[in-house]
């Protein structure tokens, strides 16, 4: 699929709009929308250009500020949670068990200088 210089920058507002926020709850119709993109073209155009899709990037994403947040605050695994966008600690948890493979607590105690 090709994209236009108009396209580019609709990708590219996409992804400014999934890190203005990642503790928000906001689906791939919305973010096309306000990106000004069809959502099949944003779909096949992030992944092209950030290597995955915008789903998968938004989870990285809080999976990165996660494991931040966790070494550099003393916040609750729930308020973690809740802050990386996350309804219930339990779906945090797997989630993140499933990134480091290993459970926040773990990762805290293993990784933390404290």
């Amino acid at each position: 699929m090709q994209f236009t210089d108009y396209d580019i920058e609709c990708i590219k507002r996409a992804k400014s709009i999934i890190d203005a926020d990642i503790s928000r709850h906001i689906n791939i119709a919305t973010i096309a929308q306000k990106s000004g993109i069809g959502e099949t073209k944003l779909k096949r155009g992030f992944k092209e250009y950030y290597g995955s899709s915008p789903f998968t990037y938004l989870r990285e994403q809080r999976m990165i500020k996660a494991g931040q947040l966790i070494l550099e605050t003393n916040k609750t695994i729930k308020q973690i949670a809740k802050a990386t966008g996350f309804t219930y600690s339990n779906n945090f948890t797997t989630a993140f068990s499933s990134y480091y493979h290993v459970s926040p607590r773990r990762y805290r105690h293993l990784y933390s200088s404290e």
